[in-house]
């Protein structure tokens, strides 16, 4: 078996640890556009711990203590960042500049961004908005939009309250994210930063950046990937061929082509199998299969399709160390 490039693994490594639900980023298009994991980004690191430190109040004061060391019963206390323009400043590098960003006094939220509900009294709107400086002719003029949420709040459970909305903070992002054609949304509660994908016509992807997880030594992988993906110089600076919503929409195109040759290996290999049971039904002079292709002709084909289907999902699993050893 052919050996993975050494910069996809750094980028499975750190996926198999946020377990991304559905599809966001992938490795090899990550790798491709240049975004290479820096493993030993100590600087990130000590930038998104000194983060926690900002807060006042009794809250603020334990988590002040537990960052001072990564022990696990400090982590217990699940440190929290209590300011997100405080964190995005110093770990993302964000400037707030109302050329680039919306949501600050001097560049408000666009009416763009808003997805007015008459039927329930309220309009959706995001707190930051990041531009697209350079967008593609009929693609949104925006690439990132943000919802600073309350400290630790839920970000799947569905609020309902008379009148308004019955859906989740994760639920509204989404439904901005559609309504708009921003490609991806952030969510901040504190506690995770979730990066969401919600393509228009297709299903949505996210993926959880835990506090908690990333102040860790073992952790720094996670943190460097944050500031991989969500830098200024991601959003703003570089190519816009290595900009997150070029990422996200060139990792959706891997992930077709990937999927479109599994399909042909698939078809191979029922094919292979069914020339295998013809084989064997001929060598048999035509009594191996007699009764089913006389009765019940497609389920020959059926049973092997559900063979080779089953076949797939185990080597998906297996390859993923998900499967018992013994």
């Amino acid at each position: 078996m052919a050996k993975l490039d050494p910069e996809i693994l750094a980028h499975l490594e750190w996926l198999g640890f946020v377990r991304p639900t559905g599809l966001v980023v992938s490795a090899p298009a990550l790798v491709r556009a240049g975004a290479i994991l820096d493993r030993r980004d100590v600087e990130g690191q000590r930038l998104l711990t000194d983060c926690l430190a900002h807060g006042v109040g009794p809250e603020a004061d334990r988590v002040r203590e537990s960052a001072a060391s990564y022990t696990t019963d400090t982590l217990r206390t699940e440190p929290c960042l209590p300011d997100f323009r405080v964190f995005a400043e110093s770990v993302l590098g964000w400037s707030f500049s109302p050329k680039a960003y919306a949501g600050t006094a001097e560049s408000p939220i666009p009416p763009e961004l808003e997805v007015p509900l008459p039927d329930y009294g309220e309009t959706l709107r995001p707190d930051i908005a990041v531009r697209e400086l350079e967008p593609r002719e009929g693609a949104s003029a925006w690439q990132l939009v943000v919802r600073i949420l309350e400290p630790g709040q839920d970000l799947d459970r569905v609020v309902r309250e008379d009148g308004h909305l019955e859906a989740s903070a994760h639920g509204r992002m989404e439904r901005i994210l559609r309504q708009t054609g921003v490609p991806a949304g952030l969510l901040f509660n504190g506690n995770a930063i979730r990066l969401l994908s919600a393509p228009h016509g297709e299903s949505s992807g996210w993926l959880d950046f835990r506090v908690v997880d990333m102040v860790q030594t073992a952790g720094r992988p996670i943190s460097s990937a944050l500031r991989l993906l969500l830098g200024e110089p991601r959003l703003l600076s570089l190519p816009r061929t290595q900009r997150l919503a070029a990422l996200l929409e060139d990792s959706r195109r891997f992930q077709n082509e990937v999927s479109e040759r599994l399909a042909q290996q698939v078809l191979h290999a029922l094919y292979e199998l069914l020339r295998g049971f013809q084989a064997a039904h001929d060598a048999s002079k035509g009594e191996l299969l007699r009764q089913q292709v006389a009765d019940h002709p497609d389920d020959v084909y059926r049973a092997l399709l559900t063979v080779i289907l089953r076949l797939v999902f185990l080597l998906y699993a297996e390859e993923r160390d998900m499967l018992p050893g013994g």
